[in-house]
């Protein structure tokens, strides 16, 4: 038994030589795009929140309305341009919060699990008012895509929690 496990490590390699996903840190190009059909460059705090936080990274910024043809527009204008995206805003559950519904429609994976982490911490800051957040990830053709609420409150708990992940989803969104 022992030789055989040793024959399988030769074949294929001793796996614990390979870098680990949280060894490896990539220069990232994001986008940050804000939904919103009142905020303008100057009154954009979230996004102002986004982009300092994601300071050690190339990003560039952008306000869409609160219409499914703007959000997705801004999505696809440059997506080979970015490694990744962050929607702020659109969220809630009025009318024209429609960002994830948007996003949902062209995604291949919805990762449930950053929602809930989200809401999880929001917890003590806005109370039962954090589970009314469809705060999501998704990956649309295997580039993660942040959807946020947009509250300035919140971008600061979006961005701890994308800056703890995000080298681990490139990593695996980019294996072979």
């Amino acid at each position: 038994m022992y030789s055989t496990l040793i024959s399988m490590r030769k074949e294929y390699g001793n796996m614990d030589q390979k870098p680990h996903h949280g060894e490896t840190h990539y220069n990232l190009r994001i986008k940050i795009i804000t939904v919103s059909s009142t905020r303008t460059s100057e009154t954009d705090e979230s996004g102002n929140i986004l982009e300092k936080r994601f300071e050690r990274y190339s990003t560039s910024r952008s306000i869409v309305r609160d219409d499914p043809v703007q959000i997705l527009s801004e999505l696809f204008r440059d997506f080979n341009e970015f490694d990744a995206f962050v929607y702020n805003g659109g969220t809630g559950v009025s009318r024209y919060d429609l960002t994830s519904v948007t996003i949902r429609k062209v995604s291949d994976k919805e990762v449930p699990g950053f929602g809930e982490i989200f809401r999880r911490r929001s917890e003590d800051q806005a109370g039962i008012f954090a589970y009314m957040s469809s705060a999501d990830l998704f990956i649309v053709f295997g580039k993660p895509v942040f959807v946020l609420p947009g509250s300035p409150k919140a971008q600061d708990i979006g961005a701890d929690i994308i800056l703890d992940m995000i080298d681990h989803i490139i990593y695996e969104t980019r294996k072979e």
